[in-house]
């Protein structure tokens, strides 16, 4: 398969400061906000290095982590499910994420719950933006919103785009060549979908309806449901909202950016046994070979070969489906140390979680953490879809037995270090 990595598109827009608040990060704010994420043992408290020898998650909502790769602060993804500028549920701020100072941020999908805050947060830090050359399209769009409302002095964002505009799912594998120590390789995947077929042997989620579970099959009243426990928002309640208008993240976003999605395989050079983690924000359907359709203002399949449905009949990649294609591709990279891959599928309520277990069978992780439970999945629902999760190994029959699933549930796992030893993984 070529390997191809395309130019980048530089995104020019003012850029100043809403509040002295936000202005880039001192030294010692840098320390302070990586001690934070990273855990203070991990974070040389003069020069705010991250430990060079450890891989380190921690969990920001949704599918947005900030990551410490071979010393490299990153963000994979960019969105907050609360944005605050006093802490609430989410017990830190958009500021403390300027702080960070990440070099890159890497954008599965354009979607709001996804790619929102990337553009400023990058014209703040310097940091690079990757993503498809469509969601690059958007950073465009925000970076212009972002100028229109508050922005009053000249800075640039770079987004630089990876995979061919308008390629098929699986038909190149890329690379990211901005570290010189990681193996950075991405691949267009499968959005999820609740516009495919329905699969009558998985594990359904339920629809809540009014607050009620309401089951949607025929196996019975034990599916867990996407419910919130009601006592969660008086003993969560919001902290001190920053105005969506302020960054303007809810921005329509035009174009095909939005479900477009890749997945990134991380391996560390070095050593007989590098370390290897993937990170993807979405799980799609495999097994059918279908994806999220529609995007633009006509509604209509924005990749080719897609029909209504956003499945792709009698489309050939490397002569085989297009969800074939993918899972010999995640099969190529197997056995991965750590998949952090999204629990929730739009189809939740058609096919559970079932193809979040068919990408861990191509993918083989040792250990796998969940994503995408706090949007879609509403916050403090995450419970019900581990049921889901378990559930689903066991109607795939999947082998238990050397998986380690580190489960996240909000708001207890926020900003919590997980600390993986890359140098030694006995």
């Amino acid at each position: 398969m070529r390997r191809i990595v395309l130019g980048l598109i530089a995104v020019v827009f003012l850029a100043g400061s809403i509040q002295q608040a936000y202005a880039k990060s001192a030294p010692s704010a840098m320390i302070a906000a990586r001690q934070r994420f990273f855990g203070s043992d991990n974070v040389d408290s003069h020069s705010g290095r991250v430990n060079s020898d450890k891989v380190i998650f921690s969990w920001l909502t949704n599918a947005t982590f900030g990551a410490a790769v071979n010393g490299h602060v990153v963000l994979l993804d960019s969105f907050v499910t609360r944005l605050e500028v006093v802490p609430g549920r989410t017990p830190f701020v958009i500021q403390d994420l300027l702080d960070l100072q990440p070099e890159a941020i890497f954008l599965g999908h354009g979607h709001f719950d996804h790619a929102d805050n990337a553009a400023y947060i990058a014209a703040q830090t310097g940091a690079t933006i990757y993503a498809t050359p469509e969601t690059c399209d958007n950073m465009a769009i925000d970076a212009t919103n972002n100028f229109n409302n508050h922005f009053t002095t000249v800075a640039t964002v770079k987004c630089v785009s990876l995979t061919s505009r308008g390629s098929l799912p699986g038909a190149e594998i890329v690379s990211v060549n901005q570290f010189e120590d990681i193996d950075i390789k991405v691949f267009k995947h499968l959005h999820s979908t609740n516009t495919g077929l329905t699969d009558l042997d998985a594990v359904p989620v339920a629809a809540t309806v009014g607050g009620v579970c309401t089951p949607t099959a025929s196996k019975g009243n034990t599916f867990p449901c996407n419910l919130q426990d009601p006592r969660d928002p008086a003993l969560f309640p919001a902290g001190t909202l920053l105005e969506p208008a302020t960054l303007n993240i809810a921005t329509s976003r035009q174009g095909a950016g939005g479900p477009l999605s890749l997945a990134y395989v991380f391996t560390l050079k070095g050593g007989d046994h590098p370390f290897r983690f993937v990170w993807h924000n979405t799980t799609g359907d495999i097994v059918d070979s279908c994806a999220l359709p529609n995007n633009n203002s006509a509604g209509q399949p924005n990749e080719p070969g897609q029909d209504v449905h956003g499945c792709f009949p009698g489309v050939s990649v490397n002569g085989k489906t297009v969800g074939a294609n993918l899972a010999s591709i995640m099969a190529s990279f197997a056995p991965v140390d750590v998949e952090v891959g999204s629990v929730v599928s739009l189809g939740f309520n058609q096919n559970g979680e079932r193809d979040v277990v068919t990408y861990i069978e191509q993918f083989k992780p040792k250990v796998f953490i969940p994503n995408h439970v706090t949007a879609v999945a509403v916050e403090g629902s995450s419970l019900e879809w581990k049921v889901g999760f378990f559930d689903a190994l066991k109607a795939r029959n999947f082998p238990q037995a050397g998986l380690q699933v580190d489960w996240l549930v909000d708001p207890n796992d926020y900003a919590r270090p997980l600390v993986f030893d890359a140098k030694n993984k006995n």
